[in-house]
């Protein structure tokens, strides 16, 4: 276990249904936007777990909760081991909800539950090596859950917010680079190798180059990875 919390409320709602024999659970509360809502993060967890699954390999756990939850504005939502937290500040509001608030929720489900993968079931040190977890729960919110085209290369990232921008640029450029099959492979076999185990950058690099070892591809790790994290 990586972390312990709950969360409770005599206002919520639920709802669930099921995909791939996991059951969803989405606790949220009434509103003008409620029962939008409610469809929408119940759709986006379905969907991000059958595609997630596709690409990386089984969800652990029999479960998925998701809950609306009091974040400030600067968060979106939070994730622990079988529960997804998601900000609660434009649908607990009476007013009816914009499409950009929509927007945010399918962007922030399909985050957190990338993280189901990457941290909670595959872990890594999220002090040192944040790419690990946050910028490949960005990759997949952006590019594998938007299903991108592989030939799509992500815009300069932002130097100074590298574990989610500049880790989301390093595997779409790697995957761009390897081609979306033997990524794919890679992946697949970084998920399988490391299931509920610890991860570090060494070894999701050694994981990648097995795959492929291209000059393009030791060029991209070189210019977005610190050679002392490959020692």
């Amino acid at each position: 276990m990586s972390d312990f919390a709950i969360v409770a409320s005599n206002k919520f709602k639920v709802s669930s249904t099921k995909v791939n024999g996991i059951k969803i659970n989405n606790y949220y509360y009434a509103g003008k936007s409620a029962k939008i809502y409610n469809q929408l993060a119940k759709q986006t967890a379905v969907d991000s777990i059958k595609l997630f699954t596709k690409k990386y390999g089984p969800y652990p756990y029999s479960e998925l909760d998701l809950t609306e939850s009091p974040f400030g504005s600067d968060t979106g939502g939070m994730e622990y081991s079988g529960l997804v937290m998601i900000a609660q500040d434009t649908f607990a509001r009476k007013k009816a909800a914009s499409k950009e608030d929509y927007d945010s929720v399918i962007e922030d489900v399909s985050h957190e539950v990338a993280h189901q993968w990457f941290f909670n079931t595959v872990g890594n040190d999220e002090y040192t090596e944040p790419w690990l977890d946050e910028g490949m729960a960005e990759f997949s919110e952006d590019i594998i859950f938007d299903l991108s085209p592989i030939n799509k290369i992500p815009k300069k990232y932002n130097e100074t917010d590298t574990a989610y921008n500049g880790g989301k640029s390093f595997y779409s450029l790697l995957r761009y680079l390897m081609g979306e099959k033997k990524f794919d492979q890679a992946m697949r076999d970084y998920y399988q190798t490391y299931y509920l185990k610890q991860a570090t950058g060494k070894d999701f690099i050694a994981i990648i180059k097995k795959y492929d070892n291209s000059k393009a591809v030791n060029d991209l790790i070189k210019r977005y990875i610190s050679p002392k994290y490959l020692q």
